[in-house]
């Protein structure tokens, strides 16, 4: 058989399970079925501001979930019958955009939901969630059961507009943290400044070189080399402001580029 053909059967039997989907008891039943033909991640950074963001369940996980949700700009429904953790300081902070459901999920809690989290360890409200969830065509992850799983939080590390995640894939998550944890003793503050310095020297070979890519690239190359990076892994700010500002030096922006050659031109008796 050829790979076109391997593909073609793999997509049918894709298309078979998730046809059946509606007539399978068991959620999982499905979801494992993919699970098997294990594929690498696709990672992304998803924007979820002003998007509907659902959790399932009322406890301390559930709060840790909302909240992580609603630092990300996200509208989140909690539906859960009770409320082991107490909510209240998410509902101070953020208002209208937090909404408790007091009652067990429904699917059609789920509509119009960007993402579906499920962090409680009621097996029946896993697969509720799960199948709503694939029912809608949306991302879902239960936490702690990665056969349910259609997405995978990972262990995040963020110095400002910078975000590292690391990701195993559900496989033992305690990996991603200690990783995590390790890289903060080497990805320290300094990287939050250096950050918005860099997008602004971005922005000026952008304006510098509009249609030439390469020249882009070559230019911020020149930048951010191997010694610039080590001064901020060595937590040396002031030697990497001082880079920026002798490349900035070397490569000014086009006003201020016109102006110093009309300003040569002039001096130099130049029409």
């Amino acid at each position: 058989m050829s790979a076109w053909s391997e593909t073609m059967t793999d997509q049918s039997a894709g298309k078979a399970a998730a046809a059946d989907w509606r007539e399978t008891p068991d959620a999982a039943t499905v979801l494992r079925g993919v699970a098997a033909r294990r594929a690498p991640l696709y990672p992304v950074a998803l924007r979820l501001a002003g998007r509907l963001a659902v959790v399932v369940g009322g406890g301390a996980v559930a709060r840790r979930k909302a909240g992580e949700l609603l630092a990300a700009g996200a509208w989140v429904r909690v539906v859960s019958l009770d409320w082991p953790a107490d909510f209240r300081p998410l509902e101070e902070e953020h208002g209208a955009l937090l909404e408790r459901v007091t009652r067990p999920f429904e699917a059609a809690d789920a509509d119009g939901a960007a993402i579906v989290v499920a962090a409680t360890d009621d097996p029946a409200a896993q697969q509720a969630a799960a199948r709503a969830a694939a029912d809608r065509n949306v991302f879902c992850n239960v936490v702690d059961v990665t056969d349910l799983c259609t997405f995978h939080v990972p262990a995040v590390l963020r110095r400002g507009a910078l975000t590292v995640s690391i990701a195993t894939d559900g496989l033992f998550p305690l990996l991603a943290v200690a990783l995590r944890d390790r890289l903060a003793r080497i990805v320290g503050a300094a990287f939050a400044a250096a950050l918005e310095r860099l997008a602004t020297a971005r922005a000026r070979a952008r304006a510098a070189h509009p249609d030439d890519a390469a020249a882009r690239t070559g230019a911020l190359r020149a930048l951010l080399t191997d010694a610039a990076v080590d001064d901020l892994l060595a937590g040396r700010l002031d030697e990497f402001v001082a880079r920026v500002d002798a490349w900035e030096s070397a490569h000014p922006a086009p006003a201020a580029a016109a102006s110093a050659a009309a300003a040569t031109a002039r001096a130099g008796g130049g029409a």
